[in-house]
């Protein structure tokens, strides 16, 4: 009989032997014999059942958050099926793999059509400039510069030439491009004897600035003296091959 009066009808609950067919060890045994031997507790543990609406909001959420990610890998899925596509593929394992012995970027063709007060060709006369960069070939990330400026009559006067790197960006006609660092002189790329001055690439936010394959590093080299012409000029830019053929390798433990 329980404390409330009513009777229990204890015949129907398993006998001790009974319980083994549960796989029940002694420990749990001895939690079942304190569970029925406790005034109260069957009551409370079916008050604790109450609870668990909250746990099937838990699981409504998990479920959520499932879908979520499902929806996330389904779209990461595109985004890698699109990169594998080779029609999507600007330049082929086999090109970059070309690349990755070479280790600079000359700017040697000059980009024409411009207008006053650019000239489509060297020499470079006072009060004129012009601009200079590469073909076109697999993203970069420059490390430095070096630069030759041959002016006419065999002058040294570097200090007269302004330069100013660009970022042009590709399938944009006529776009002038971002500017990369400050104007610079001639003479911080050269002494007075000749010699180069190999100069650190500039950096953009405290980062290496990278050339995307679709971009063009450009060079504007402006004469701003009275009397001498820029008669030519060779213009190299550096960067870690290393560190390209580990970006651009193949990955997939096939070398």
């Amino acid at each position: 009989m329980a404390d409330n009066g009513k009777l229990v009808a204890v015949e129907a609950l398993p006998r001790e032997g009974g319980f083994n067919t549960f796989n029940f060890g002694p420990e749990q045994l001895d939690k079942l014999r304190m569970l029925a031997c406790t005034p109260g507790a069957i009551e409370r543990l079916l008050q604790a059942a109450e609870q668990f609406p909250y746990i099937q909001q838990c699981a409504t959420r998990a479920d959520q958050h499932v879908k979520e990610l499902q929806s996330r890998c389904d779209a990461t899925d595109m985004m890698f099926q699109t990169f594998i596509c080779p029609g999507n593929v600007n330049f082929s394992q086999r090109t970059l793999d070309e690349y990755s012995d070479d280790a600079q970027v000359n700017l040697e063709t000059v980009v024409t059509g411009l207008g006053a007060p650019y000239v489509n060709a060297f020499p470079v006369p006072p009060a004129q400039r012009i601009r200079v960069t590469h073909v076109r070939r697999p993203g970069f990330t420059p490390t430095k510069i070096a630069i030759d400026l041959n002016i006419a009559g065999g002058a040294s006067n570097y200090l007269d030439f302004v330069l100013q790197f660009y970022l042009v960006p590709g399938g944009v006609p006529g776009s002038q491009g971002l500017e990369i660092g400050s104007q610079m002189r001639g003479n911080q790329f050269l002494n007075k004897d000749g010699t180069q001055i190999h100069v650190p690439f500039p950096e953009y936010r405290n980062c290496p600035i990278d050339i995307g394959s679709l971009e063009d590093l450009a060079l504007e080299i402006r004469n701003t003296g009275a009397a001498n012409n820029l008669d030519s000029a060779f213009i190299t830019v550096y960067y870690d091959n290393r560190a390209f053929y580990q970006a651009c390798k193949k990955k997939c433990g096939c070398g």
